[in-house]
């Protein structure tokens, strides 16, 4: 232990976000100055600085005051000198614990300048008191905070200490976000790996061996924040977790989103998950990276769940799109040794459960392979002989088939409604009339009992008309959007990942049947924005 002749004079100084944020404590440097002065003028010696900037004052986990401890345990420090109370913490019950027990314990005096506390002297009674209003300003500063958040988040200001991977902070305005011209790329580059069927291990172990900095190597290099060994040495190890959370990041398509998580009090900073219905997301805000088409492509790739089978790219392409249509589960992959077959899908819920909960749903990946590439290159030819006539036959489940519907349909609505503004030119007329005495009270109710029905019936007609002008007008937009997409292909020769999550939104796999001695097996694939064909 240390002599009492040569033991710390210990200056803690303490300065968090809150402070900041409502204007109540000064600087480091402010503080250093103040205390260094104190401890001057009373004849303190052999001071050290123990320094948090940046640490609320609700938690006592801080590497400065953690410092503190430590050398108090070794016996090293007789007195403690900070600003004020708060500056040491604003949790009552630990502040409390400090001052009333532990300090007394170790023998070590304990001093807040501005606030007249010293423990060596007597008449300290107020002391837990300002203890109890710090915790209470703390927590009142906390909802302020929480409040002045929210409501940058709803005005679309990003808020965060840090921009997604991938964004930069606009120099001149903090709260916009702007593309950051070096880990920008590697973003779009992220969603096309994933696009071509790669999963998010292979495009971690892709940006490993590029020597892509990971998200946290990055912000150190931008910022100099989290310096931390493991990052300095393993800069490039990029983990699946990583990729996984940018292929779902909607800010990538310009939105902003906010209150994704939040502390469990303002006392325990630990992170809890916010239910997505609550999240913030305010629209176009910055400049997208990734296109909204490409980003919807990608969701059910990721959201899939995987095999433990040795990964590879061949029947993967299928993850998260094949269906049993009885359970509604998913079709898993059993892969083939020593056989002609690659492998095969069956139903998840069959191949755990057994025929009791489902059956087989069984299909080899050459049938399904050949059978889907079969199926699409039919609508590729068809759409290339008559664009026309498929759009016409895409649009045949829907009651309008023909533009001469639709402009009937429009005169329609003009006329029902100039019919309601006519009768309501008559209710007001008979109004009139009934004030004049023109009409008995019998023939007015009449009159308008029959001009309400009649202008009710007409709402309703013009409402169903509308009704079936949007639908039409959606699905033929769908449809325009489909057509898009197969306008980019002439025939193809093979599939891959990429073909397959920009044509087809799933695939239901029935069981093989026997008709008149020969197997038939259903396939039902329905396309993007269209459905089944």
């Amino acid at each position: 232990m240390t002599t009492g002749k040569h033991r710390i004079t210990a200056l803690y100084c303490r300065l968090s976000r809150d402070d900041d944020y409502n204007g109540d404590s000064a600087s480091i440097q402010t503080q250093k100055q103040m205390l260094e002065q104190y401890a001057k003028q009373n004849s303190f010696s052999h001071t050290k600085f123990y320094i948090d900037d940046g640490y609320s004052g609700t938690s006592f986990e801080r590497p400065g005051f953690q410092e503190l401890i430590n050398d108090i345990e070794k016996g090293k420090v007789s007195t403690i000198i900070t600003k004020d109370l708060s500056r040491l913490g604003r949790d009552y019950l630990k502040t409390g614990y400090y001052l009333e027990n532990y300090f007394p314990e170790q023998r070590v005096r304990f001093i807040a300048v501005n606030d007249s506390v010293d423990s060596s002297k007597e008449h300290q009674e107020f002391t837990p008191f300002r203890n109890i209003m710090n915790e209470w300003y703390a927590k009142d500063i906390s909802k302020k905070i929480r409040s002045a958040y929210h409501t940058k988040a709803l005005e679309g200001k990003f808020t965060g200490p840090f921009a997604p991977y991938g964004y930069m902070k606009n120099p001149n305005n903090k709260h916009q976000l702007i593309i950051h011209p070096e880990t920008g790329p590697v973003v779009q580059r992220i969603f096309e790996l994933a696009r071509s069927g790669l999963t998010t291990f292979k495009i971690s172990m892709v940006l490993s061996k590029d020597k892509i900095l990971k998200p946290r190597a990055q912000i150190i290099k931008d910022h100099g924040k989290y310096v931390m060994d493991k990052f300095v040495k393993h800069p490039f190890d990029w983990s699946s977790r990583s990729i996984h959370a940018i292929l779902g990041n909607m800010e990538y398509l310009g939105h902003l989103v906010c209150n994704r998580n939040k502390s469990k009090s303002f006392k325990d900073r630990t992170l809890i998950n916010v239910p997505k219905a609550d999240w913030i997301i305010v629209k176009n805000t910055h400049e997208a990276l990734i296109d909204e088409e490409i980003f919807n492509i990608i969701q059910p790739m990721i959201t899939a769940k995987r095999t433990n089978i040795k990964e590879t790219t061949t029947y993967q392409m299928f993850v998260g799109l094949l269906r049993c249509p009885d359970c509604g589960k998913t079709l898993s992959f059993s892969r083939y040794n020593n056989r002609k077959s690659f492998g095969a899908y069956a139903c998840s819920t069959y191949r755990r459960f057994g025929k009791g909960y489902c059956t087989t749903h069984y299909i080899s990946y050459e049938k399904l392979y050949h059978m889907i590439l079969d199926d699409i290159n039919k609508h590729l030819k068809h759409a290339k002989i008559n664009e026309e006539t498929v759009l016409k036959h895409m649009l045949a489940s829907n009651q309008v088939k023909h533009e001469k519907d639709l402009n009937r349909y429009q005169k329609e609505i003009l006329k029902f409604e100039k019919r309601v503004e006519d009768i309501n030119t008559l209710i007001k007329k008979i109004y009139e009339d009934r004030m004049h005495e023109k009409i008995s009270e019998e023939r007015f109710i009449i009159f308008l009992k029959d001009y309400e029905t009649e202008q009710t019936n007409i709402k309703e007609n013009i409402e169903a008309l509308r009704l079936q002008l949007s639908d039409y007008k959606d699905k033929k937009d769908d449809t325009e959007k489909f057509l898009s997409i197969i306008r980019k292909y002439k025939h193809l020769k093979e599939l891959d990942a990429s073909i397959l999550n920009e044509m087809i939104e799933k695939i239901l796999i029935y069981d093989t049947k026997e008709e008149n001695g020969v197997k038939q097996q259903r396939i039902d694939i329905y396309y993007k924005f269209v459905g089944i064909l």
